[in-house]
């Protein structure tokens, strides 16, 4: 199994080194995950010694991978970091499939259009930076997808260069006997065992004048929820989610509203709070408002809530006056999603 597991590694090391002629460009990135078997290479090519342009920069830390999933379906989701406000593409097989940009802290997140078909992709990063540099990750990422609707891909992170072995980060091989990896389907978070709460979108009922919260929870009993300062309601979890009424009326200005996540005992698990704009919330009319996590991209937004992804160009349109860039939108920002059926 070891030797396999070695003839892998060398087959994915030369593969990648004969790809990068076709890129020339070259970077760097750090993921530390266990090592198992990665996606089976069916022949090998003889590895060249890549040239680089002198005039293009090599630095250690360009970019760093935080997240790297890709489900059954071959949806595919990688954010991480880089230098701030610069074009994040990534390539397979010299095609670009997704292009973003990082933030004015660098962080990114790309999703292409497109599912991964079943088959084997190798996918470099591309960063072009504000003053025109242009550097590629020394390390990319390996994928297998089978097709299937159960079958967990498998993703590799692979060193360009051929000097450490594949870390495989996504893999049947990584889970517990008998458990499979689930992703909550509007976070795009893995689930685990941790409690959490989170408050993902608002609406409010001019019939009732009152605020609609909902959200996802998860190990807890019960959720509380109000304006801060004030009284609260609660309800039950069903299949992780949860929506409720909260008492009190919208002010102009700003007010905070929290969610809590309750254990049998009473025990308070898990908060999550947002502060909102009044007039904002009555300026969307009773359409929901979303509320922007950590790794969402306006395409899955889309997915997710409407069933297209290129419906994100309805979410600008509504949100002109918030979104100058599609490519860079921040947690906790609030966005009026269009109705379903439009």
């Amino acid at each position: 199994m070891k030797s396999s597991k070695v003839i892998y590694f060398l087959l994915i090391g030369t593969i990648i080194a004969a790809l990068a002629l076709f890129v020339v460009f070259y970077e760097t990135e750090t993921i530390n995950e266990k090592e198992v078997v990665v996606p089976l290479v069916n022949k090998v090519v003889d590895a060249k010694p890549i040239i680089v342009n002198p005039t293009r920069e090599e630095t250690a830390e360009t970019i760093i991978l935080e997240v790297v999933r890709v489900r059954p379906d071959g949806s595919l989701v990688i954010a991480g970091k880089g230098l701030p406000n610069s074009k994040i593409e990534i390539i397979s097989n010299s095609e670009i499939i997704a292009i973003t940009t990082s933030d004015k802290v660098g962080d990114f997140v790309a999703v292409p259009e497109k599912q991964l078909k079943g088959g084997e992709y190798f996918l470099f990063i591309r960063q072009t930076t504000e003053d025109n540099k242009i550097v590629i990750a020394k390390k990319s990422v390996a994928i297998n997808v089978t097709g299937k609707k159960d079958d967990v891909p498998i993703v590799a992170i692979v060193d360009n260069q051929g000097k450490l072995g594949a870390k495989v980060i996504q893999a049947p091989g990584l889970e517990k006997k008998g458990q499979t990896i689930k992703y909550d389907e509007k976070t795009n978070e893995e689930i685990n065992k941790e409690p959490r709460i989170k408050i993902l979108a608002i609406t409010h009922d001019s019939k009732v004048g009152q605020l609609v919260l909902s959200g996802i929870a998860y190990n807890g009993v019960q959720v509380n929820a109000g304006f801060t300062g004030k009284e609260t309601s609660s309800t039950k979890i069903i299949n992780s989610e949860w929506t409720l009424s909260i008492p009190g009326k919208l002010i102009a200005g700003k007010q905070k509203v929290f969610a809590v996540l309750l254990g049998k005992n009473g025990k308070v698990l898990s908060e999550n709070s947002i502060t909102i704009s009044g007039k904002n919330v009555e300026n969307a009319n009773g359409k929901t408002l979303v509320i922007v996590q950590k790794g969402d991209a306006l395409w899955n937004i889309a997915y997710q809530r409407l069933g297209l992804g290129n419906r994100y160009i309805d979410i600008v349109k509504l949100n002109k006056n918030i979104i100058k860039n599609p490519d860079l939108i921040y947690p906790k920002q609030l966005f009026i999603i269009p109705n379903k059926n439009n």
